[in-house]
Parts: structure tokens; C-alpha cells; sequence
């Protein structure tokens, strides 16, 4: 009897479900990789506020998009020709930096769209928030950016900020 009882307390034991050990993050193709390669020289490069690099990673016509959220609610969305932010005319004169993490990768063929979360300091203190969706083009084998739109969200940091930030990219850039 009690061999039995045993026997069915193994069985009942065994036949419990065993959590799966939750999958890696599955790691990018080469060409994700290489996108966000080209999209991390573009945060240096607006880091850096060098206008002659900048030119030089997007692609002439492209255009940009710049949505600013308001305290009531609000947006207000303003369009720029990609060759805006390249003109020295437009150099504000500030130190700018930007970090940006958890990027959500497209590739088909030529062309590839990064959207990810990001943050933004001017002058070394923290002026907002907010989302990045950045369109790429491989042209002669380089991806350069076409379009770009994001958001900026003053009050929304504390939302959006990684948990970790050695999540930030690029990792040279802290």
C-alpha cells in the first residue's frame, strides 16, 4: 500500500507542467544590425552637432516631423525638408544629446524603419521624451535616413525611460 502510494505521488510530481525558461531576445539579421548601426551614427552625429555629417546620412528630400505634445493635450506637428537641420542658418547653438533604446526593427529590401523610444538633453540638461520612427534607404550598399518623425514629450520620461540604462544606445554615448 504504501509502495502505491509512493508510486502515485511520483506520478502526480511528474506530471506537473515545468515552466518554460522564458526565450532569449532573439538576437538581429546583419541587415537589422547594420540599420541600427547607421541609426546609433546618426545619435552621434546629432550629438556631436556636427551639420556636415548630418547632411551626409540623410538622403536629400527627405523630410522630417516634428510632433510636440502640450500640457492640454495637444499637438502641433511641424514638417522640415531633411536639409533644415544640416543649415548652419538653423544651428540654435546648443550642445544636444539623444539616447534612444528597445528599437523595434523592419528590413524589406531597401528599405527599413526603426521606432523607438528616446531621450533628449540640450546644453547637458534633460529637455524630453518621447518616440522616434526613423525610415531608411540602402543606397550603394549604405543605409541612409529618408524620412523621420517623433515625438517630443517633455512630461513623459519617467514613462518612458528604460529600467536598465545600460539599454541605451548608442553604448559609447552615456
Amino acid at each position: 500500500m504504501l509502495r502505491g502510494f509512493v508510486l502515485a505521488l511520483a506520478l502526480v510530481a511528474c506530471s506537473q507542467p515545468v515552466a518554460p525558461r522564458p526565450a532569449p531576445p532573439p538576437q538581429p539579421s546583419a541587415e537589422e544590425s547594420a540599420v541600427l548601426d547607421a541609426m546609433d551614427r546618426f545619435i552621434r552625429t546629432i550629438s556631436s552637432n556636427n551639420l556636415d555629417d548630418l547632411q551626409t546620412q540623410q538622403v536629400t528630400g527627405g523630410m522630417t516631423f516634428r510632433a510636440q505634445r502640450h500640457d492640454d493635450g495637444t499637438w502641433t506637428i511641424i514638417d522640415r525638408p531633411n536639409s533644415f537641420w544640416a543649415d548652419p542658418a538653423h544651428d540654435p547653438g546648443v550642445a544636444f544629446r539623444a539616447r534612444y533604446w528597445s528599437p523595434i526593427v523592419h528590413v524589406r529590401g531597401p528599405v527599413a524603419v526603426v521606432w523607438a523610444p528616446y531621450m533628449f538633453w540640450i546644453n547637458g540638461e534633460p529637455s524630453h521624451c518621447g518616440y522616434d520612427a526613423l525610415t531608411f534607404i540602402k543606397r550603394d550598399g549604405e543605409w541612409r535616413i529618408s524620412n523621420s518623425a517623433w515625438t517630443v514629450e517633455p512630461r513623459a520620461c519617467d514613462a518612458l525611460q528604460p529600467p536598465d540604462p545600460a539599454a541605451m544606445r548608442p553604448a559609447d554615448q552615456s
